[in-house]
């Protein structure tokens, strides 16, 4: 116990002399302008310098050394020399444009000076190969922002012909920023505008002409002021780039170039600097330069709302920010919506509608061989005069004459016979169209659901993407701080590179189903579509108003007697049967024409009624004592015909309507089965794709779970990177699985739905309601 006690003393004797050997260090800090995150970034930035330095010196921040230029140079230079002045500032920390202006324009520095942040290369050079100040006491903390770089890589991803450049006016009045763009444009192919602002309104009437933009000011702008300035800019469709604060993109800048993990690397590389002050190190041979990764994102809502054209090689090497499920669309779809549009709009049915009119015009042909016949004619003729002249007047040398004739079939009954075939044929070709239509609303509803698969598997790569980005963006930080391998991190990237590579993917099933639907719904193919599942809240949770028809399958006892109704409703309402059948009475009618044309012979009527008008020339009268036909005359007839023998080809043509009418009942006879063997797969397809729902919800939440623990696991140092790796492909196949499951489920009842030639949506509530008590009244009795 006495030793225990003794070495109690010894270990707070240590801590009692370090603790005196420490020496306060006091940091000023001068910034040009509060913005909203100020109070925390400042918060952060203390405890990480407290952290790295405080086992060299009890660091010191007072709110009287933390100043404010407010975008003015000569309050700037004020506060610099205010803290040269102050005995109690040991070091000072300086951030923004004009107060690295206003402190980089002195030629010697009595204190330490750390200039960090908002320096643009494009305005400061130092020679080829110079890797710190060379100044005693002064360091530069400079990273890779230049407009140079964002401007080209602008122009790789979009070839903008003219840009506006926007800037805080006060940039423009400290650097000489117009003589940089100009050398910059040197080697761009590209016109811009440059556009100072100092509030939104400044860029009113300054945007008609371009065609991009490159936002570089408005940092200092309220939230509001900055959400209201990308509107603007969205709002005239132009696409946006910026290397500005990474929650531009998030208010809709399309394009943010941004460092990764910015904030903890510039925050370890200030306080190892203001170590190396404190610890008496040569400011003056710090490395100036901070290699960091730069990330490019995209804001997906953004690209849909302005219609911009993606490039998918420039897709791989982004990341995709912005909600994938409130994209831009010009038109948005429910299943109603589709169903009636497809009934108004299709081309097919457009195509397959003129074929009832062109039967319909068949069947008026066909009555028209009972409507008379009146045809009339002029002529004019000129014989040889010699000829004329001794043909004793019946035939003078010029002549003009008329006549008009009627023909009028009274019976026949190939005339009948093709009047009541062409009707059945007409019958035939509407219930062909029925069928087409039906079809065309099963294939639209086909299209649309796989819009909706398309749809979910592309947000669950979004997803999938997104925790991804995060977990190596942890592995990163490990890294870092090394508590992990390289290996984790080069892991973590190939698996980034999968998920990003599978969004790519699902982006581009998503377009080629919205084309597809497009398509099948008559709109230009380009045109920016959505879908909306209206028939549910949630995936696995279908609130049909019908639902209660379908839960007789539930039940083992029913489920025959429901079957073999749908099988009866089926073949009651199948339209393919009713052409079929329609078919085979025109083939008999055939039949019985062959047959009865035997003894059934063609009765007509026909009259006629001749005129001569002028009679001239030689031969044009009568010698004398010769009586001449009167100039007009007439005749009337009435002609039966009766085919006794027509080279056996009325016994043939009977023989090819019988054997006609045998392959129809044959093609009946199987399309029956067929209907039948349908019903029955749908049915069974409905029970398992339920029952998968169900599972499929199950796994998705315990693979859901499992993903949360295993991130918490993983972070803490519990578990490798392969177990987290497996646990989160598990939890987005779960969810993939059951995003299938559902919308293959309501498909398979829109299959149903098909086959009974009734689809619910299509019908009003008391009609379905009439439709489930007859099916009630069938089989639970």
């Amino acid at each position: 116990m006495k030793k225990k006690f003794i070495l109690l003393i010894l270990i707070f004797s240590s801590f009692a002399g370090f603790a005196q050997q420490q020496k306060d260090y006091h940091i000023a800090i001068l910034g040009d302008k509060l913005i909203p995150e100020t109070d925390q970034i400042l918060d952060q930035l203390k405890d990480e310098i407290r952290s790295v330095v405080g086992q060299s010196a009890n660091i010191v921040f007072k709110d009287s050394f933390v100043l404010l230029n407010d975008l003015n140079l000569d309050k700037a230079k004020s506060n610099y020399e205010m803290m040269l002045a102050s005995t109690d500032v040991d070091l000072i920390l300086s951030f923004g444009s004009i107060n690295n202006l206003v402190i980089a324009k002195n030629k010697t520095f009595p204190k330490p000076v750390i200039l960090f942040g908002v320096i643009n290369d494009d305005f400061i050079t130092f020679p080829e190969g110079q890797l710190a100040s060379n100044i005693p006491n002064l360091t530069y903390i400079l990273t890779p922002q230049s407009y140079k770089r964002d401007l080209l890589q602008f122009k790789e991803i979009y070839p903008y012909r003219k840009i506006g450049i926007v800037l805080d006016e006060y940039l423009t009045e400290i650097y000489p920023v117009k003589n940089t763009l100009d050398e910059i444009f040197e080697s761009i192919d590209a016109e811009y505008v440059l556009i100072p602002i100092k509030q939104v309104s400044d860029l009113d009437n300054k945007l008609e002409s371009l065609d991009a933009v490159y936002l570089s000011g408005g940092i200092f702008f309220s939230k509001d002021e900055q959400m209201a300035l990308v509107e603007k800019l969205n709002a005239r469709k132009l696409p946006t780039f910026t290397s500005m604060d990474e929650h531009f993109s998030g208010y809709g800048v399309l394009l943010t170039s941004q460092p990764i993990n910015n904030l903890d690397q510039f925050f370890r590389r200030i306080a190892l600097n203001i170590e190396a002050a404190v610890n008496g190190d040569n400011l003056s041979q710090l490395p100036i330069y901070m290699d960091i990764d730069a990330k490019l994102s995209l804001n997906i809502e953004t690209a849909f709302q302005i219609n911009f054209p993606l490039k998918y090689s420039f897709l791989l090497r982004t990341n995709i920010v912005g909600n994938a499920n409130r994209l831009s669309s010009q038109k948005s779809y429910s299943l109603p919506d589709v169903m009636h549009q497809v009934l108004d709009k299709n081309l097919g049915l457009k195509a397959e509608q003129k074929n009832i009119e062109l039967a319909s015009q068949e069947v008026k042909l066909s009555k028209s061989e009972y409507l008379p016949d009146l045809s009339t004619s002029v002529s004019g003729t000129h014989i040889d005069p010699d000829l004329a002249e001794v043909s004793n007047g019946s035939n003078p040398e010029y002549t003009t004459s008329g006549n008009i004739k009627l023909e009028q079939v009274i019976f026949s009954e190939q005339a009948s016979a093709n009047i009541k075939i062409q009707k059945e044929f007409e019958k035939a070709t509407k219930e062909t169209y029925n069928s087409s239509e039906k079809n065309a609303i099963l294939d639209a509803g086909i299209a649309y659901y796989s819009a909706l698969i398309a749809k979910a598997n592309f947000l669950i790569n979004d997803e999938n993407l997104r925790v991804t980005r995060k977990n190596y963006e942890i592995a990163q930080q490990k890294y870092d701080a090394g508590q992990t391998g390289k290996s984790d991190v080069l892991r973590w990237k190939s698996e980034l590179a999968r998920a990003t590579q599978s969004i790519v993917n699902g982006y581009t099933s998503l377009n080629q189903s919205f084309n597809d639907l497009n398509q099948i719904l008559n709109n230009p193919i380009g045109l920016r579509i959505d879908v909306l599942n209206t028939e549910e809240n949630e995936i696995g949770k279908t609130k049909k108003e019908h639902w209660k028809f379908f839960n007789l399958l539930d039940d083992p006892f029913l489920r025959v007697k429901f079957t073999l109704f749908v099988e009866e409703l089926a073949i009651e309402n199948a339209h393919e049967l009713k052409s079929l059948q329609h078919n085979i009475s025109a083939t008999k009618r055939l039949e019985t024409l062959y047959q009865r044309s035997k003894f059934l012979p063609t009765v007509g009527f026909q009259g006629q009624y001749n005129h001569t008008f002028t009679r001239d020339g030689k031969g044009s009268t009568y010698p004398t004592g010769f009586m001449g036909a009167p100039d007009g005359y007439y005749n009337l007839g009435v002609q039966v015909s009766l085919p006794i023998f027509q080279k056996n080809q009325r016994n043939i043509n009977r023989q090819k309507s019988f054997i006609q009418r045998e392959q129809l009942n044959f093609q009946k006879d199987e399309t029956i089965v067929s209907i039948k063997k349908n019903v029955n797969d749908i049915i069974l397809s409905i029970l398992s794709q339920y029952s998968s729902i169900e599972l499929s919800q199950v796994s998705t939440e315990a693979a859901k779970e499992s993903l949360e623990l295993m991130q918490v696991s993983y972070s803490n140092g519990a578990i490798g990177i392969t177990s987290l790796i497996d646990s989160q492909q598990a939890y987005f196949q779960a969810q993939q699985q059951q995003a299938n499951a559902t919308y293959n489920f309501q498909l398979s009842i829109l299959q149903l739905e098909r086959i009974m030639s009734y689809f619910f949506i299509l019908h009003s509530e008391e009609e379905n309601q009439a439709f489930i008590n007859r099916v009630k009244e069938k089989i639970v009795r």
